[in-house]
Parts: C-alpha cells; sequence; structure tokens
C-alpha cells in the first residue's frame, strides 16, 4: 500500500508556507469541531469532510515550512530546518484523520470539566460562548483531556502536579538533554550533521568499532527523540497554565521513564507519550482486531504509527521507504505479540531485569536502524539552537576541554 503514495515533491518546487495558506483549512476544521458537539449536523459535517482531507493533503505536499521559518528567524540555511516540514505534514494527516472520526461519530462530542468540592466531572453546558471555547480546546487537544471521546477524562497522577517552577526547570534540563545527545551523535558520526544526509555506520571502520558506535549514537537518539517529545509538552504546559491560566489537570505528565520499561508492551502502552493512542486504536486496532483478533489489534496499532512516521519522513523532502521509518514499529508490535506468545506458553509475564534487557535489547537494535534511516535523510543535522548558544555543545566541549587539561 506505501508504493502506492506518489514520491514527495522536490522541495525547490514547494511554495514556502505563509499562515494565509492554511487559514481555510484551520476554519474549515474549527467549524468542524463545533459541528462535532452539536446533534443532528451529519450532513453539515460530510460537506466538509472532502474539502479539509483535501486542504490538508495540499498543504502537506504543497507548503515548505522551514523556508518560512528560516526566513522568519533570520536562519542561512532552511534545510536544517527541515525538521519541521516532518512535524507539519503529521499535524496534516491528524487533521484529516480526526475529521474522518468527527464526521461519522454516533454522540456529538461532550467537554467535561472538574468543578472544585465534587469528584466525578461535570459535563459543561452546551452554550454559544462555551461550544465556542469549548472548539478551540478540542483543535488542539491531542489526547482527549477532558473530553468524552477520551476513556479516561482527566488521569489521576500518581504524585502532586508540577508547579509552574518545576516545569520551567524541567523544560531546561530537557533541551540542555536534547542538544547534548543531538551533538554526541553528529560528533560521533560526523556525516549525520548533513542535511543532504548522512549514516550512523561508518564504512572506514572495522565491524566492531562501527556496530558499536552506531549503537551508542542510538542510545543518544533515544534521549533525543524523548526529550525532544517531552520538552514541546513542556512549553506547550506553560503556554496553556501560564498564558491561558489553565488548571494543572489538563496537563500530566506525559511520559513515566520509559527507560524502566520492563517489557515492549509496558513501554508503548504505559511509559512512551500517548500523544497518538486514540487513533492508533481507532484506526488500526479496532479494524485489525475484528479481522485478525489480539495479533490483528497489536499489529494494526503499530501499523497506524509507522504509516504515520512514515508520512512523516516522506514530508521531510528528500524521498523515504517504508522500511526507514514503518518498519521499525512493525517490529515493535512483533515484539509485542512475541511477548504475549511466551506468556501464553509459559504462564510468565515479561517483566522485571530480564525483561528490562529484553525491552532494552530488542528496541535499541531497531532503534539503531531507524536513527540510521533518519540520519540519511537528514534530520539529525536539523537546528534546534542558534549555533553559538547551543548549550549541550557548549555542555561537551567544556567537559572535553576540562578532560584535555
Amino acid at each position: 500500500m506505501f508504493s502506492l503514495l506518489p514520491d514527495p515533491p522536490d522541495p525547490a518546487l514547494r511554495q514556502p508556507f505563509t499562515p494565509a495558506a492554511v487559514v481555510p483549512l484551520y476554519l474549515s476544521f474549527y467549524a468542524l469541531g463545533v459541528l462535532a458537539m452539536l446533534p443532528n449536523t451529519f450532513v453539515l459535517k460530510l460537506s466538509l469532510l472532502p474539502f479539509i482531507v483535501w486542504q490538508a493533503w495540499c498543504c502537506a505536499v504543497g507548503l515548505d515550512l522551514s523556508i518560512w521559518l528560516a526566513q522568519s528567524v533570520g536562519h542561512p540555511n532552511g534545510d536544517r530546518l527541515r525538521f519541521w516540514n516532518m512535524s507539519f505534514v503529521i499535524s496534516m494527516f491528524f487533521i484529516a484523520l480526526r475529521s474522518l472520526e468527527w464526521t461519522f461519530i454516533k454522540k456529538p462530542l461532550r467537554k467535561y470539566e472538574l468543578i472544585e468540592g465534587q469528584d466525578a466531572p461535570v459535563e459543561r453546558q452546551l452554550s454559544i460562548p462555551n461550544v465556542l471555547l469549548a472548539a478551540v480546546d478540542l483543535f488542539c487537544n491531542q489526547r482527549g483531556i477532558g473530553w468524552s471521546w477520551s476513556p479516561n477524562h482527566f488521569p489521576r497522577e500518581s504524585g502532586p502536579p508540577l508547579s509552574i517552577a518545576s516545569v520551567w526547570a524541567t523544560l531546561l534540563l530537557k533541551l540542555t538533554a536534547l542538544d547534548t545527545s543531538l551533538y554526541i551523535i553528529q560528533s560521533l558520526c560526523p556525516s549525520t550533521n548533513d542535511p543532504g544526509g548522512g549514516t550512523l555506520f561508518d564504512p572506514s571502520l572495522p565491524p566492531f568499532p562501527r556496530i558499536a558506535r552506531a549503537a551508542l549514537s542510538a542510545v543518544c537518539g533515544g534521549v533525543w527523540s524523548y526529550t525532544l517529545v517531552d520538552s514541546m509538552y513542556h512549553i506547550a504546559t506553560l503556554i496553556g497554565r501560564v498564558l491561558l491560566r489553565q488548571p494543572a489537570s489538563q496537563w500530566p505528565r506525559l511520559t513515566h521513564r520509559p527507560w524502566l520499561s520492563t517489557s515492549i508492551r509496558d513501554f508503548w502502552s504505559i511509559r512512551w507519550h500517548q500523544f497518538f493512542r486514540h487513533f492508533f486504536v481507532v484506526f488500526g486496532a479496532r479494524p485489525g482486531g475484528a479481522l485478525f483478533g489480539l495479533p490483528g489489534a497489536v499489529m494494526g496499532a503499530f501499523t497506524m504509527s509507522g504509516l504515520i512516521h512514515y508520512l512523516g519522513l516522506w514530508g521531510v523532502g528528500y524521498g523515504t521507504e517504508f522500511t526507514t521509518s514503518g518498519g521499525f514499529f512493525l517490529l515493535m508490535g512483533l515484539g509485542v505479540i512475541i511477548e504475549d506468545v511466551f506468556k501464553r506458553a509459559t504462564g510468565l509475564p515479561v517483566q522485571g531485569w530480564l525483561g528490562w534487557s529484553w525491552t532494552m535489547s530488542w528496541t535499541l537494535v531497531w532503534g539503531t536502524l531507524l536513527l540510521d534511516g533518519w540520519a540519511r535523510h537528514g534530520i539529525l543535522a536539523s537546528d534546534f539552537f542558534p549555533d553559538r548558544l547551543r548549550p549541550g555543545k557548549l555542555l561537551v566541549d567544556s567537559a572535553i576541554s576540562l578532560l584535555n587539561r
């Protein structure tokens, strides 16, 4: 099915992104969100759906976000900002998916809120101001916090919510770790710092050092991926809690120490971020489970994850193949199935230090190939800080200087 997708357009043929170019799409998507909360609006939603899907496709393949960002911040090389094209294409894909779901929902969506002194969430009344404001939240909400489309309206935290000061401190720490891990990869494998693409596997090295260097880079790549997603979430948290005055219950923790996972199922279902879980269930696990039972549900969810990452890499503009990005997630699904088979055969769950060793090994082996695919498409040459203000570069270079002394 992935071969049916056309090759990505030549980056030189894309038009620079402009806010005006996405206004029709965003207004239509917002209007669909309003209709999704009102009864008896199926015909209106159905009339909007083709326009939204078509606009999402046109924006994804026709607009270059990196050029606009480079011009906006005065960056001399838009090629080093192509990571944001990946994020932009993924966001367009999710707008299409969400529009499809909202159009065919059986019951109107409902917004809930926590009232002090009451244990159960209270449904917000349908008034014009409430609906218009709730549609803004629905537009941005990825996890279903406070919405009927999520089975867990307000996830309970294991501890007290982070204070604003703690969120700031955590963000600064995560940003430093983000840049440190990326700089280490770029230092270990200099070719990866080329927007045209490089590789983790240095052909000039003997086999063992070559593989060891790639594996170490993959560990750093895991830290980079984790801190990148978490940093973006912390920035959004600060916007929500400081500027929009939202309660802490709207912003529960995103991840739960994924490095402590004792099974692959534990890693992906609980400890890693759950931004896209709902879509994986609706469009992957449910149809896959209906056709092939539990294994079908698992592979359906991971196929959706693979497709999303495939399209994101496709959006970078340097070509792609499914095995580069999507294949990793299919192998993660296979790992979950292997764990289920092991449990049925032995009666023992995958857990403990052996489970941790298995999880880290399986993820690291295939994660190395995933990261190498990303490197070959120039993603690891992305700039997240001005070169002279890179906290990780400053930290690593200072440590090296001290050791040399």
